[in-house]
């Protein structure tokens, strides 16, 4: 089959915007990641100031609203130091994302509890050489780990691990 640049187009822009909607097709079909997922990363990216952050995640409806909300836990040398990492708690728009809570001094696992307040489920993380409950204030959760009291025995066994 010969194209002729009649077929195309003459003008450049009409090639140029050709080529960069194949170039998205063909890499958004070798990536397994999801508009969610897309959108998670360029949340982070940017509430981070950081192009490419290290980070792992998951998926997590804290505040039965029928929408994900996303657990960050960052990684690297710019978010971890020897008292823990930094992780995220981020609100699910739509299949946008909004960064509600900044916690310091974390360390895996990270769990969900069955345990709520204000609505929004308790989070269990290692810190300090316990396990500490994060407990949703109305606005947040706390923003340091190893300052919040340790969770209760019975809730570690209903928790779910998230971040490992």
């Amino acid at each position: 089959m010969r194209v002729s640049k009649k077929s195309l187009g003459t003008d450049k822009k009409s090639v140029y915007a050709l080529l960069a909607a194949v170039f998205a097709v063909s890499l958004s079909a070798c990536t397994d990641t999801t508009v969610q997922e897309r959108n998670l990363s360029a949340v982070v990216a940017y509430y981070l100031e950081q192009k490419y952050p290290e980070y792992s995640y998951r998926f997590v409806d804290l505040n039965n609203d029928a929408v994900d909300d996303a657990i960050v836990f960052l990684q690297g040398s710019s978010w971890c130091g020897p008292d823990g990492c930094t992780m995220l708690v981020l609100q699910g728009e739509g299949e946008g994302f909004k960064v509600v809570s900044k916690v310091s001094e974390v360390l895996a696992p990270v769990r969900v509890a069955e345990s709520q307040s204000h609505a929004w489920r308790d989070i269990i993380v290692h810190s300090n050489d316990e396990e500490k409950l994060l407990q949703f204030d109305g606005s947040d959760y706390p923003p340091k780990a190893a300052e919040q009291p340790t969770a209760p025995t019975e809730s570690l066994g209903s928790a779910a691990i998230i971040v490992q």
